[in-house]
């Protein structure tokens, strides 16, 4: 390895608050709203297909990518670095930054998202036969021990914390097979005032694309630092 390919280390915290701070909660540039201007663009995408999109009102729009961006940011931190310390810490500091920034809400939206993941991960692995799922259900439940365990030994309550980061355990695959857009496309809408079965197909996969490119986006984010607990 060369000099110049190491990773300089960042704190969890620091990493996570300048993500959240720049990249999500506060993410103006000059005197520009990025969000906002994200949002907009978002939203006219979808309005040139489907006009009826044009009754929702783009402020709650802004606001819930910002939930589902928090939720993409943990799930594919999870599928970076799957469980333990790393993950738990992530998920404890994530629900302390957003109660310190008087945020609780996105906090309690992020549930939609996050009970979606679980639901489409328990159902890819019903679909992988019983030998396939007696292995993979083994593991993700000895995963969920290892959360639960480690957060004991951090002194952090096995509170909704903890089951967050479990419900995204053993989803990889779901998200690599692109079984995950559309529930998660699915609970945007429900949430926002719109009947999802009401789109047509390319105002859905618009919205997909979307949701890909925010996770993508996240992932893209570590890449050239090491995350240090």
């Amino acid at each position: 390895m060369s000099f110049f390919s190491i990773k300089q280390k960042k704190k969890l915290e620091d990493f996570c608050r300048d993500f959240y701070d720049t990249q999500i909660l506060n993410s103006v540039v000059g005197e520009i709203d990025v969000s906002s201007v994200f949002s907009d663009v978002v939203k006219k995408n979808i309005v040139e297909i489907y006009p009826e999109f044009a009754k929702i009102d783009s402020q709650k729009i802004n606001d819930e990518i910002k939930v589902i961006r928090f939720e993409l940011f943990a799930l594919a931190w999870t599928h970076k670095f799957i469980s333990g310390k790393i993950v738990v810490t992530q998920s404890d500091f994530t629900k302390s930054y957003l109660h310190e920034k008087g945020r609780d809400g996105i906090w309690a939206s992020m549930e939609s998202y996050n009970n979606a993941v679980d639901g489409v991960t328990l159902h890819w692995l019903t679909n992988l036969g019983k030998i396939n799922l007696s292995f993979n259900y083994n593991m993700r439940e000895d995963l969920t021990k290892k959360n639960i365990e480690t957060a004991r030994e951090l002194g952090i309550e096995n509170d909704d914390r903890i089951v967050r980061v479990n419900h995204r355990l053993w989803s990889e695959n779901a998200w690599k097979q692109k079984l995950m857009l559309a529930p998660l496309v699915f609970t945007f809408c429900e949430r926002i005032g719109v009947n999802a079965h009401d789109l047509n197909q390319e105002a859905q996969f618009r919205l997909a694309g979307t949701i890909k490119g925010l996770y993508d986006g996240a992932e893209q984010s570590w890449d050239k630092v090491k995350i240090v607990v």
